[in-house]
């Protein structure tokens, strides 16, 4: 029984549950908690509003319903997230496509061209030196 997950199927998971219980026979406080570990914290919060069920039966019933609540809800929200209605009023708006800049590549200077462009920058300078009195 402890190899059952809950893989987002509570019907599913409580039908496989209820097959294994077949052999091992577990009841009450147990039961309940090998059913309610693998579940979701936010379904378990939902059946906690719950009054006490003192019927295994209405326990797992409500369980079930608590469960495809939150399940709905989850997928009403997953659904909402991912749909746009193409109306500019509402909705999430299209972001714009990040413009692409145009790379330039660096000139590569020979040898001679790198000594003729130093020269001139030193004479710049020596240039700016001289007219600050």
């Amino acid at each position: 029984m402890l190899k059952v997950r809950y893989k987002n199927n509570i019907t599913q998971f409580l039908l496989e549950f209820e097959n294994w219980n077949v052999k091992a026979k577990v009841t009450g406080i147990a039961f309940r908690k090998l059913i309610r570990d693998p579940i979701p914290d936010e379904a378990v919060r939902r059946i906690s509003m719950h009054p006490g069920y003192t019927n295994n039966r209405d326990w797992i019933e409500a369980l079930h319903q608590a469960v495809r609540d939150e399940e709905a809800f989850h997928e009403g929200k997953r659904l909402k997230d991912n749909t746009f209605s193409g109306s500019n009023s509402s909705g999430k708006r299209k972001r714009d496509k990040p413009t692409t800049t145009k790379i330039t590549k660096k000139p590569k200077y020979t040898a001679k061209e790198k000594r003729v462009y130093q020269a001139k920058k030193k004479e710049e300078k020596v240039e700016k030196g001289k007219a600050a009195p």
